[in-house]
């Protein structure tokens, strides 16, 4: 028996594709993959030699460029966490590696420089990094290694634009 045509059901309509990113082409992501693996493979390595990980490295870098420094420009200079620098200026105090200048309430107010004992470590591992960084910069030349740092510092200047802090910022990374 044929049913009636009109009791057929209509096609379903097609499933919309999910939009999704192409990771390859995503600039956040591509940038964050190669900065969480070189800071993981260089903490490991400086761990092993000095005893120290990636982010008491980029405190002694900071705290040898600009003696003084408090703990809140370290975090806003380098982006790193406020609890992850408060761990890592511990263990680089305890270790009589920095110390801390002039009377404030607040640790985080406080100017920090580097020990003698900080500035042998800070030469010790600048060595390392500094082969490191000409191993990931290996087949640039000169004009393609000056064009990189002018993108990256770019890449810096626009970083304001996405982390606003205000309500119109975007949610998304």
């Amino acid at each position: 028996m044929r049913s009636d045509p009109s009791e057929t059901p209509a096609p379903a309509a097609p499933t919309p594709i999910p939009e999704r990113l192409d990771l390859d082409r995503y600039v956040p992501f591509g940038l964050t993959a190669i900065a969480n693996k070189i800071a993981r493979s260089a903490s490991r390595v400086y761990l092993r030699r000095f005893g120290v990980g990636i982010n008491e490295w980029r405190i002694l870098a900071n705290l040898r460029i600009t003696p003084g420094v408090t703990a809140n420009l370290i975090c806003q200079m380098s982006g790193l966490d406020k609890a992850a620098v408060s761990r890592s200026l511990r263990l680089l105090e305890d270790g009589g590696m920095i110390e801390t200048c002039g009377e404030s309430a607040d640790v985080r107010g406080r100017a920090l420089r580097l020990t003698a004992k900080g500035d042998m470590l800070h030469d010790g591992l600048i060595g390392v990094a500094l082969k490191r960084e000409a191993l990931l910069l290996e087949g640039f030349d000169e004009t393609e290694r000056r064009q990189l740092l002018s993108f990256i510092a770019r890449l810096h200047a626009n970083v304001a634009l996405v982390n606003d802090g205000t309500e119109n910022a975007p949610d998304a990374g």
